[in-house]
Parts: structure tokens; sequence; C-alpha cells
């Protein structure tokens, strides 16, 4: 379309000023004699005819931006106009190609904001009616040897409406400007920065002129405006920092690191020797930890306000800023990688120190922006890094690392950051995060933290769940904690039944689907027998003999004295003790229940003795006579969420709940039946123990004879669904 060695105008009419329809030539007589039709002379008229009204219009309308034009003006009619006409024509194509050049003319000819914001905006509609017209059009813009075309507004305003690429544009332009030299080439790469970077309003990233900004660093001399530029951009850079002592560290040096760096992360195939000198660049640049960490603080600080500043715009602004943090957390990696000091413990520190300097700065935009704190920026960086950090094979660096990276996610924790909930549950659900640390060489440290990490998500979640009423927000942040443990319970039963006990001590007893899925996990190695069995015999199963394995950090819930008055009566059954227990329990937080109900039903559960002599069972007894409804609820929940897989801590508890039943006066009766009924009305998953429990419980003899089962028509028509379902079922 243009050719690149001339001016873009010297094929067009409009470019020499001289309308077809002057030239005294008859459109008949100039069709037949082209080859062509009148119908494409006429509409080529007709074009040139709108156009220069348009033009007319434009520079007449007294209006200064585009966003005051009203939709029905007649500027914008002309516009809607002509794609009809070009498509009338016999071909569509080429007359589109000469009517787009003549719009650029009309462009580059312009000298007025509106005029430039107006022809930039019709030459977009039409790069959408044709991805050829544009090709050819933004080829002679960005690669022809021209220097008419070394417009500054022309250009600053293509680039605000996102129609040049910008990263091979810096490339040419830079190449200009070492090429020639020519003062005009120079002054005209500083305007056009000027626009982009240092109106009120930016347009573009510092990071998207990094060739050309080099390129005039270099130059020798240079003149006023260049020098003048550069302090202005270096004044930018280190505004925010004036009061940090940086060791005389050059923050734009730094900056224009940053960005060279992010200039090499676009290409297809990395270099990775280049890679390994500007990382080795960047840690001699930062000298020592504290300039290390000032570099950290920079980078990740022009990650963020590059991501805030460009939120609302379109995609390919956004892609760009997404580019940057991308790079930057490669970046950290290679900076770990080429660490040299103090081996693999000065490389993790490296990391660590990179976390650190990310979690200050979510903090402080927590803080300050309240209610318009934007989460996406840190949870792009935190799972960038997380990446990057995953590739480095070097055992011991990578298990500092996600140590590192671990700890981090526990500072930022929902009860510290709410505003960071959602992506804190994304970033600890990552398809790879928990099977590193659940399937790592290391398995007590990985378990430990998993451990860490669930309680603080359900530590946050379960005072949401504890209200009358769930906002939007609160549903979606559970269904996520939903799947979460979902996965969990698919692919690391053996971690949720060894550490069950410490996560349902925080699930309120109202979320019950929650808490069954938790008590819901068994060994993958075991095959569990069918709960509907006629005649199920727990005694003849021998897993019902085996201890579970579980953590014993439940028994911190119980202080010591409680603790050892209760290893006391287990031996002497002193009648001392329940006075004690019943003060423990009611005056200390619920979770000492679960903790007492557990820790003594342990101590008891393998005894040869009968049931009701069991030092358990008459504490439980003595408590359901003495405690208050809501802590005779509290006792008998806590009894059933040990009702799980087949171990003896289930067939004690089983058989207790039996036990219980058939020897407690009616009311209390009917809350044991409460609590199981309750646990299995929800969506599945069930827990083995509490489906066998309840099986037991309603083919006891005279169960359906009792009075709370028919106490209303809808508890007894619940009774009948459940009824028929384990009836079906089995």
């Amino acid at each position: 379309m243009f050719d690149q060695n001339t001016s873009f105008g010297s094929q067009s009419p409009l470019s020499r000023q001289q309308p077809l329809r002057d030239n005294g030539v008859n459109g008949a007589a100039a069709a037949a004699y082209l080859g062509g039709s009148a119908l494409s002379i006429n509409t080529d008229m007709n074009l040139e005819q709108i156009l220069l009204e348009l033009d007319r219009l434009i520079r007449t309308s007294g209006i200064t931006t585009c966003a005051l034009l009203p939709p029905n003006h007649d500027i914008c009619l002309r516009m809607r106009q002509i794609p009809l006409i070009i498509s009338q024509s016999m071909t569509p194509m080429q007359t589109m190609l000469t009517f787009v050049e003549k719009v650029v003319y009309m462009l580059y000819k312009s000298n007025t904001n509106f005029a430039f914001e107006a022809y930039t905006g019709f030459l977009q509609s039409l790069f959408e009616l044709s991805s050829e017209v544009e090709k050819e059009t933004l080829s002679w813009i960005v690669y022809a040897n021209d220097e008419r075309k070394f417009n500054a507004p022309v250009m600053a305003m293509m680039i605000r409406h996102e129609m040049i690429p910008l990263e091979e544009y810096d490339i040419q332009l830079a190449k200009a400007i070492r090429k020639s030299g020519e003062e005009k080439v120079i002054q005209y790469a500083v305007d056009l920065l000027g626009m982009c970077l240092l109106s009120p309003s930016p347009i573009t990233f510092m990071e998207d002129h990094a060739l050309t900004l080099a390129a005039l660093h270099e130059i020798q001399d240079p003149p006023s405006s260049v020098s003048m530029l550069m302090t202005e951009l270096k004044r930018i850079v280190e505004s925010p920092y004036k009061s940090i002592e940086k060791n005389a560290m050059d923050c734009m040096e730094m900056r224009m690191l940053l960005a060279e760096w992010a200039r090499l992360c676009q290409y297809p195939v990395p270099n990775q020797r280049i890679f390994r000198q500007l990382a080795k660049k960047a840690l001699q640049l930062t000298k020592d930890t504290e300039g290390q960490s000032f570099f950290f603080r920079l980078c990740t600080e022009t990650c963020i306000d590059h991501f805030l500043s460009f939120k609302s715009l379109s995609s390919s602004f956004q892609k760009r800023a997404i580019h940057l943090i991308d790079s930057y957390a490669k970046l950290v990696a290679y900076m770990i990688r080429t660490e040299s000091r103090d081996g693999d413990t000065g490389k993790v520190a490296v990391g660590s120190r990179a976390l650190s300097v990310m979690i200050l700065l979510l903090s402080q935009h927590h803080e300050t922006r309240g209610m318009n704190f934007n989460q996406k920026a840190f949870m792009r960086i935190l799972s960038s890094l997380y990446a990057e950090l995953s590739k480095i094979r070097n055992l011991v660096v990578h298990a500092g690392l996600l140590e590192a990276y671990s700890d981090a996610l526990y500072m930022l924790q929902p009860n510290n950051f709410p505003g960071f909930a959602f992506s804190w549950l994304q970033l600890i659900s990552h398809r790879t995060f928990m099977p590193q640390l659940l399937a790592g060489n290391d398995r007590q440290t990985g378990w430990m933290i998993c451990e860490k990490l669930m309680l603080a998500l359900l530590k946050f979640l379960g005072p949401l769940l504890d209200r009358n009423i769930l906002e939007k927000s609160t549903r979606l942040f559970y269904r996520g904690t939903l799947r979460f443990l979902v996965v969990l319970l698919h692919d690391f039963p053996e971690f949720l039944c060894e550490h069950y006990m410490v996560f349902v001590q925080v699930i309120p007893h109202s979320c019950i689907q929650l808490r069954n899925l938790v008590l819901s996990a068994f060994p993958r190695i075991m095959h569990l027998p069918d709960p509907f069995t006629p005649d199920l015999n727990m005694d003849r199963i021998p897993e019902f003999k085996q201890e579970p394995l579980l953590v014993k950090s439940y028994i911190k819930e119980l202080n010591t004295d409680f603790k050892s008055a209760i290893d006391k009566f287990v031996q002497d059954r002193n009648e001392a003790f329940h006075g004690l227990a019943q003060q423990q329990l009611i005056t200390e937080r619920p979770d000492t229940m679960g903790a007492f109900v557990l820790y003594i039903g342990s101590k008891t559960a393998s005894s040869d003795e009968s049931i009701e002599k069991l030092p358990a069972i008459i504490a439980y007894k003595r408590l359901l006579k003495v405690l208050p409804p809501e802590g005779c609820y509290a006792l008998l929940n806590a009894i059933a969420d040990q009702l799980r897989y087949p171990n003896s801590h289930t067939h004690f508890f089983s058989q207790a709940v039996l036990h219980l039943f058939a020897t407690q006066p009616e009311e209390m009766k009917e809350q044991v039946t409460r609590v199981l009924l309750e646990r299995l009305i929800v969506n599945r998953p069930h827990p083995w123990g509490l489906l066998a429990t309840f099986i037991g419980l309603i083919k006891s003899p005279g169960f359906w004879d009792h009075e709370f089962i028919r106490c209303a028509p809808d508890i007894e028509r619940l009774f009948d669904n459940v009824s028929r379902y384990i009836k079906r079922t089995a």
C-alpha cells in the first residue's frame, strides 16, 4: 500500500491536492482507459467528496474532544456512511486501501487534538473491517524510512488507541536514533516520550520505551531536550523514595534494568546466558541486603502501580502490566540462582527478602486503600513468584523457598487481611502447592505447614458461617473452601484423617456439610465395609481393633491441671472429678469439650470392661445430667465427631452413642437422635461411622415407638423418608 521509501501521500490525489473531479477527465472515459468501470470511479469520487466534507466538519465544529460528540452529529453520520459506500465498490479491497491512505494523510496534516482523535478513531474503525488494510498501514507507520511520519501528537494518539505494536515500534525508533542521529528524529522521540510518559494521564509504561530511552542515553553531547527529559523521568522515578537512605543507588538505573529484563522475557527463545548476566548485574547493583530489599520494593511497586493505573483500560494494556509482573517474578528466581554468597542459605534469603517486601507492601495498600484495595495485582505477583520458585531444581533451596512462601501465605491469612481473602484461598488451593507440601520429602514439616494454613482458613470462615444471614461473598468463599476440601479428601485423605480433630474444633456446629467432609476421610488403602449390611457386627471387623493415627495437638485445649485430673480419674474414678469437669466445660471455650471427649474416650477405648463401667461413659452420663441443654448438645456433637472410618475410636464412640440412647431419659434420646439425624440430612459425603451408628440406632428395639418421632407431621415425614432411603440403599 505505502512505499516504505517514499512519502505516504505520493500515490493519493489528496496528497497532490488535486481531486479527480478537477482533472477534467470524464469518469466513464477514465474507467475505460484504466480498464475499470464508471461505478468504481464514481465510488472513489463520492468517497473523496465525503472525506473533504468530513475534514471541513472536523475543522469547523468547535468541539475539543470526541467524548463531547453527539452520536447523531454530521461527523458521525459521515463516518458511518463511508464503509457502506466502500462495500458497494466493484473492488472493495483496493478502494479501502486507497481511502485509508487518504485518511492517514488527513491525520498527519491535522493540527488540533480533536482532529487527531477523530481521524485516529475513524482509522481504527476502518481497520476493524479489514485486517489486511490494517497490516499494510501499520507496516508503513512502523517500518517506513520517511521522516514525515515523525509526528509526535499523531503517534501518541495512535498509541492511546492501542493501534501501534509498542515493542516493535520501540525497536525501530531506537534504530532510527542510532542510525541517523538527526536532530529531528531525536526531538521527535523526546516529544513522543514526553506525551506518553509525562502527561497528567500517562498512556504507556517507561518499560514500553526501554530501547528508545537507552538510545537517547547513549547520545554523545545530547541536546538540552534529551537532558531535560532524562532529568524529569529520573525525578519521577526517585520522588517516592526521597526519604529513604539508598546508599548512592540509582533508582533510574534499577528501573531501566527491570525494563531491559522485561523486554528480554518477550523473546520466544530466551538466552539463558544473558538472563544470568542481567541477574548478576542486579545483585551487584543492590550491593547488600538493604539494597536488595530496596530493589525488590522498587520493582514490586512499579509492577503494582502499572497494574492499578491501567486496570480499567483494555486488554492490551493489562497484558503488558501482567507481563511486567511475570518478568519481575522470573528476575527474582534468576537472582536466587545466581546468588553466590552464603551458599544455599544465601539463595533462600534472597527469596525470603522478596516475599517480605511483598507482605509489607500488601499490608500498606490494605490499610491505606481500605474498601478500594485491589487484590489482583498482589495475587498475580505471588502466583508468578510461586511458579518461578517451583522451577528451581536445587532440592535444599527449593525446600527452603517453599517454606518461606508458605510462611508468607500464613502471614497474609484472611483474619489479618480480609480484603485479600479470595486471592489467598486461590493461592493455597493451587494445584501444585498443597501436593508439594503433603507429598514432599519432609512430610512432618509439610503437614505441619498445611495444618497451619487450613486452620487459618477455617478460623476465618467459621464466624462468617455462624450468622443468620450469609452475604453473597461469604457463600462464594464457602463454596471455594468446599471445593478445596473435596480435592484434599480425594488426593490426601490421610492428612484429613490425622488432623481432623484440630479442624472440627474450629468449624461451627451449624456448618454440618463442611464438618462431614473432614470426618469422611479414610485411608486410601482401606476398603470400607458396607454400613447397610444386615447384622453388621463391628467386633468382627479387624480394623475396629486398630487405633487411628492422629496428631495430639488438640490436647493443648485442656489445661495442665484438667488433663492431670482426667488421667487420675481414669485410674481411680474419684467422684470429685465430676465437679471439676463440670466447672471446666462450662467456663472454658467450646473447643475444650471436644478435646475432653476424645481424650478421655481414647484413654478407655481399648478397655475390656463392660461399656457402662468405663470411666469415659461414666463421665459422659454425669455431664448429661448436670449440663444445660446447650452443653449437652455440644457434648453429643463432640461424641458424633468421632464416628469416622473403621478404627478403635469409631467402635468405642458408636457403642457409646447406642448405650447413651438406651439408658438416658426420653428427652436425651431425642437429643441423641437429633445430633445424628441433622448430620445425615445434608448433602453427601457422610462419615461411615455416622451411617453405621444411625442404622444401628433405628434398628434398636422400640425406636419407632418414641413420641419425638411423631411429634409433628414434618418430623414424622422426615423419619419415614430416612427409613425408606436406608432400606432402598441397603
